[in-house]
């Protein structure tokens, strides 16, 4: 679990990680790098820090 918790950090922190790369490893779309970066941060606290609820990326 350590490894997926710092995989996250390395993405939130990584400046060349955007919407494209993303959507490709994915398959899902981002209009930009700061909903992005909003998701993956709210993902990690949900993973990680038990935030409530599951945050549920753009449509």
């Amino acid at each position: 679990m350590e490894m997926i918790r710092t995989g996250f950090e390395q993405l939130i922190s990584d400046e060349s990680f955007g919407p494209s790369e993303y959507e490709r490893l994915t398959d899902i779309e981002f209009p930009d790098r700061k909903s992005l970066r909003i998701y993956l941060q709210a993902m990690h606290d949900h993973l990680f820090n038990h935030a409530p609820e599951q945050p549920i990326p753009p449509s």
